[in-house]
C-alpha cells in the first residue's frame, strides 16, 4: 500500500469537534449528520487518515450512490494524499496494492455482498456509507449491506437530512420513534452563522392554470384546496407550460445576469426538471428566452458525470438542466440561482436540491445570497418555509408514500386522460430573510427570529394538508372534522393561538394514525 503524507488540510470547527466525538465514540457505528454542501467529505477523510496513520485499519472503502460520485469521492481523496480506487469492479474484490482503498456504489455492494464480506473480514476496512438512507430503498439493499460490512472495523455513516425507518430500517442505524439518531449533528441554522453556507431565498409564483383530467377541465390557483391528485395535475400543468416555466426563468435569468455583472462574474445556474423529455424542452425554452444554450445532464446519459464536471469548470456556461443528478453530492460551487422545476415532492429530495446552492466560497461578498424559484405548490411552500425557520426536526410525512413520487408514475390508473391547457405565472412571495426585494442588506447573525404571523402561516399550512389527508384515510368529511377539532380546541383555525394550533396537529396526526375515534 503506498505511504500516507502527513494531514495538513484545516479543518472547520464543527469537523474538529465531529472528529473529537468519533475519537470518544464507543461503538462500531457513528452517524454524523451535517447539512448539505458543509464538508462532510472533508470530514470523512480525516477519519479515514487517522485510522489508516494508527493502523486501526489497513484500507478504507467508501460506498456511495451514483458512479458520478464515486469518482468525486476519489478526486476529494487524492488532493490530501489518500488513493481510491473509483473503478473498482466486483470481478476484481480487491483493489491494486498502492492504493489504500476504493470506492463502489449502494448497487454494487447489493449484487454480491459476500465478493465484500470476505475483503472486509480479510483486510481491516474503515467503511464510510454515503447518504446511507439509500439503503432503504429496498429491503434487499439493507440486509446486503449488514452480510457484507458487519465485520467492519468502524462504520462511519453520513448524512445530509435525518430520515425516517418507514417499512425498513436501516442497517446500522439508531432510531428514536422511528427517525434516525444522529451521533453528531451540524444544522443548517450552525452553518449559516459560522459563514460556512449561504442563506436561500425561495421566490414563489402563483398562476391560474388550466388542465383537462377525465374528460373535465379544471382551473385553479395553487391557493385553492384540491384533492392531492389534482394537486398534482395542477403542478405538472404548470411545469410543462411555457406561458408558467417561461416568465419564471425570465427573472431568473435576470437575477443570474445581475450576479454575474455585480457579485459573481462565473455565477451559475441550475434547473432540475422532470425528466430527460422535460429537461430538453427546458433547455429549448432558455435558449429561447435567454439566447444563451443550457447544458443537460440526465441521469441515463453516460456521459451525464463528464457534462457536470465541464460545467463546474467553464465558468462562462451560465445555465445547466439536470434530471436526478444533482440531489447528492454534486459539487459545484458557483451555483446561485436555481428553478424547481421538478415535480418530486419527498422534503429530502426538496432539501438536497437546496444543498447544491448553499456552499460558501472563499473571495465573494457575504452574504452570497442564492434563490430558488419555486411554483406556490402547498407541499414545496412548506418545506421552504421550514428550512427558513431553521428547524431542527423533520416533520412526520403527512403524504401516502405512493403519493410522494413522479407524477404518472405512480397511484394513477393508466387510463386517465390528463392534459395540460395553459398556466400563466405570477410572482407571490419571497420566502426568506433578506429584505422583500432581495437586494442589498443580509442575514444579519442572531437575526433569524420568525415572526409570529409567518409561524402560524407554517402550522396552518400543516394542518390544511392533514386535514385532507385525514379525511382522504379515514373517510369523514371536512367539516365534521372541522367541527370536532374546534370543540376540543376551543377555536375556528383563523383564530387559534400558535398553542391552539399545535393540538389540533397533534389530534389529526393521531388520527392518521390511529383512525378517528370521535371520543373526546
Amino acid at each position: 500500500m503506498k505511504t500516507l503524507p502527513p494531514w495538513t488540510a484545516p479543518l472547520r470547527d464543527w469537523q474538529q469537534r465531529a472528529l473529537t466525538a468519533v475519537q470518544s465514540h464507543q461503538t462500531a457505528d457513528f452517524l454524523a449528520m451535517a447539512t448539505p454542501a458543509a464538508g462532510k467529505t472533508r470530514f470523512a477523510l480525516r477519519i479515514a487518515h487517522e485510522f489508516l496513520s494508527r493502523g486501526a485499519a489497513v484500507r478504507v472503502l467508501v460506498v456511495c450512490p451514483t458512479n458520478h460520485l464515486r469518482t468525486q469521492w476519489s478526486e476529494a481523496a487524492g488532493k490530501i494524499g489518500l488513493q481510491l480506487d473509483p473503478a473498482l469492479t466486483n470481478d476484481q474484490a480487491n483493489e491494486a496494492s498502492d492504493y489504500h482503498g476504493a470506492v463502489v456504489t449502494y448497487q454494487q455492494v447489493s449484487l454480491a455482498p459476500a465478493i465484500f464480506q470476505r475483503t472486509c473480514t480479510g483486510k481491516r476496512t474503515l467503511l464510510i456509507l454515503d447518504e446511507l438512507h439509500h439503503a432503504g430503498d429496498g429491503k434487499h439493499w439493507g440486509k446486503a449491506l449488514r452480510t457484507a460490512f458487519d465485520s467492519a472495523v468502524f462504520r462511519l455513516i453520513l448524512s445530509g437530512t435525518p430520515f425516517r425507518s418507514d417499512n425498513n430500517p436501516i442497517p446500522f442505524i439508531r432510531y428514536e420513534q422511528g427517525e434516525s439518531h444522529a451521533d453528531f449533528a451540524y444544522g443548517y441554522t450552525e452553518a449559516i452563522k459560522d459563514s460556512v453556507c449561504r442563506p436561500i431565498v425561495f421566490p414563489s409564483y402563483e398562476g391560474e392554470l388550466t388542465w383537462l383530467s377525465d374528460g373535465r377541465e379544471h382551473t385553479a390557483t395553487f391557493e385553492d384546496g384540491l384533492k392531492f391528485d389534482l394537486q398534482r395535475e395542477r403542478l405538472k400543468t404548470a411545469l410543462l407550460q411555457e406561458t408558467w416555466l417561461g416568465p419564471v426563468i425570465t427573472d431568473a435569468h435576470k437575477q443570474l445576469t445581475r450576479l454575474r455583472k455585480e457579485e459573481q462574474a462565473d455565477a451559475g445556474g441550475l434547473i432540475v426538471a422532470m425528466d430527460q423529455d422535460h429537461a430538453r424542452w427546458v433547455s429549448e425554452l432558455i435558449g429561447k428566452i435567454t439566447g444563451t444554450k443550457a447544458v443537460v445532464a440526465v441521469s441515463d446519459d453516460p456521459g451525464a458525470s463528464r457534462t457536470i464536471a465541464s460545467f463546474s469548470d467553464h465558468k462562462t456556461q451560465a445555465w445547466l438542466v439536470a434530471v436526478n443528478m444533482v440531489s447528492e453530492g454534486v459539487d459545484i460551487p458557483r451555483l446561485r440561482v436555481g428553478v424547481y422545476g421538478t415535480n418530486v415532492l419527498t422534503e429530502m429530495y426538496f432539501r438536497q436540491v437546496v444543498g447544491r446552492f448553499v456552499r460558501m466560497q472563499d473571495g465573494m461578498p457575504k452574504p452570497q445570497r442564492a434563490w430558488l424559484y419555486l411554483p406556490k405548490d402547498p407541499i414545496l411552500v412548506h418545506y421552504a418555509r421550514q428550512i427558513k425557520a431553521e428547524r431542527d426536526h423533520v416533520l412526520e410525512d403527512i403524504m401516502p408514500a405512493g403519493q410522494r413520487d413522479l407524477f404518472g408514475r405512480i397511484t394513477v390508473s393508466s387510463t386517465k386522460e390528463y392534459m395540460p391547457l395553459n398556466a400563466v405565472a405570477k410572482l407571490d412571495s419571497l420566502i426568506g430573510e433578506e429584505d422583500p426585494r432581495g437586494e442589498g442588506g443580509g442575514v444579519v447573525a442572531g437575526d433569524i427570529a420568525v415572526s409570529l404571523h409567518e409561524q402560524k402561516l407554517d402550522l396552518r399550512d400543516t394542518h390544511r394538508l392533514l386535514v385532507a389527508s385525514v379525511a382522504r384515510k379515514t373517510g369523514v368529511d371536512h367539516r365534521r372534522l372541522n367541527a370536532e377539532l374546534i370543540a376540543r380546541t376551543g377555536g375556528r383555525v383563523d383564530q387559534a393561538t400558535t398553542e391552539q394550533l399545535q393540538k389540533r396537529i397533534q389530534l389529526l396526526e393521531r388520527w392518521q394514525e390511529k383512525g378517528y375515534d370521535g371520543k373526546r
